[in-house]
């Protein structure tokens, strides 16, 4: 099956799931397609779009952050190396909020033994830091 016809099969199954944002957002990748076109326009008078849809043909940069958390005599946490000594032994949801309400949105996170790496971006460029680097 091609990329394309996948794409579609997803939005079918996106719209029929009333996820309507999600099925529109898939369309617009593919709107050279005919059926893509039909489909967001009658998506367009099922459920108008609550906000403007990004144009994705345009580049916008986005700012990345890593929230390094240790689990080995309490809970540690930094953020991109920086030490956060308020959020020692907190759950993980008080930091990961407190990082949503500055427009932060987890995009991955991954686990070994005690250590865990969550990985969050937001729009806006991010600035160019050099940090040290861990003897190897």
């Amino acid at each position: 099956m091609s990329q394309m016809r996948q794409e579609l099969e997803l939005a079918r199954e996106l719209i029929a799931e009333r996820q309507f944002e999600k099925a529109r957002l898939l369309l617009l990748k593919i709107k050279d397609d005919p059926t893509a076109q039909n489909w967001l326009k009658k998506l367009e008078t099922l459920a108008p779009a609550a906000v403007a849809v990004l144009d994705t043909t345009t580049f916008e940069p986005w700012q990345y952050m890593a929230l390094e958390v240790k689990r080995s005599y309490g809970i540690q946490y930094k953020v991109n190396g920086e030490a956060k000594p308020e959020w020692k032994d907190q759950p993980i949801y008080v930091p990961l909020n407190a990082l949503g309400r500055d427009g932060w949105e987890l995009i991955s996170f991954e686990t070994a033994s005690e250590f865990s790496l969550y990985l969050l971006k937001r729009p806006g460029t991010g600035a160019v830091q050099k940090v040290d680097v861990w003897d190897q």
